[in-house]
C-alpha cells in the first residue's frame, strides 16, 4: 500500500490563508497549535459558527486559486468541487466549517500512533530532544494504515497529513487541484 504526505503545489497554486485572529475568536480556547493535539473544532465553538475570509497569495502572481490547500499544517481547505467529491469519506473522520466564497475548513481528526511505524526502514531526528518527532525517513505498516484514507501522524505532533491510495486516485479522476503527493513520508519541501 502507498501513501503519500500532502504538500502545497506552491508551484502552480496560491496556497490558503485564514486570519487566525477571525478564526479564534469564534471559539473557547483555540490556540494556534490546536492541530498538535488533534482537537475538534466544533466541540469548541461559542456559539453558531459564521463563515470567515479566505485569501490565497503566492510568491508567484500567475498562480492559480487552488480547489485543496493545506492550512495550519495539517487542515485542508477545499473548494465547494472539493468537499463533494471527498466528503463520502472524509465525513466520517473529521469536520468540515464552512468559509466565505465556497471553500470549508477540513479538520482531520484521524490520527495513527507510533505502532503504525515501521521501526526497521525509519529513522527520526535524535540530534535535540525536542526534533525527537520529526522523520528522516518514514515507513509505515500496511497492516495499521489499511483503514485509513486520510490522517495524520500522532508520533509527529500531528503536523502533516498522509493520504491513501484512494485519496489520490479520487483526487487525480476529479481533476482536483493544488496539492502534490509525495512518496517520501519525510519530505517536507516540495520540489519540482
Amino acid at each position: 500500500m502507498t501513501t503519500y504526505r500532502l504538500l502545497n503545489n506552491i508551484f502552480e497554486y496560491h496556497e490558503a490563508f485564514i486570519e487566525f485572529k477571525q478564526f479564534r475568536r469564534q471559539f473557547d480556547g483555540v490556540k494556534v497549535w490546536f492541530n498538535q493535539k488533534n482537537e475538534s473544532l466544533i466541540d469548541k465553538l461559542q456559539g453558531d459558527w459564521i463563515p470567515i475570509d479566505i485569501q490565497f497569495s503566492s510568491d508567484l502572481k500567475n498562480n492559480n486559486i487552488p480547489d485543496i490547500s493545506i492550512w495550519n499544517l495539517s487542515c485542508l481547505i477545499l473548494s465547494e468541487k472539493a468537499k463533494k467529491v471527498l466528503a463520502p469519506e472524509l465525513k466520517n473522520i473529521g469536520e468540515f466549517l464552512p468559509l466565505q466564497n465556497g471553500f470549508y475548513i477540513y479538520n482531520c481528526l484521524s490520527a495513527v500512533d507510533a505502532s503504525a511505524i515501521d521501526q526497521t526502514r525509519s529513522r527520526f531526528e535524535s540530534n535535540h530532544s525536542d526534533s525527537a518527532h520529526i522523520p528522516k525517513e518514514l515507513h509505515l505498516l500496511s497492516e495499521k494504515i489499511s483503514d485509513k484514507f486520510l490522517f495524520k501522524p500522532a508520533f509527529a505532533h500531528h503536523s502533516f497529513l498522509i493520504c491513501s491510495d484512494e485519496f489520490k486516485k479520487r483526487v487525480e479522476l476529479h481533476n482536483l487541484s493544488g496539492i502534490l503527493f509525495e512518496p517520501d513520508l519525510a519530505k517536507i519541501f516540495p520540489t519540482r
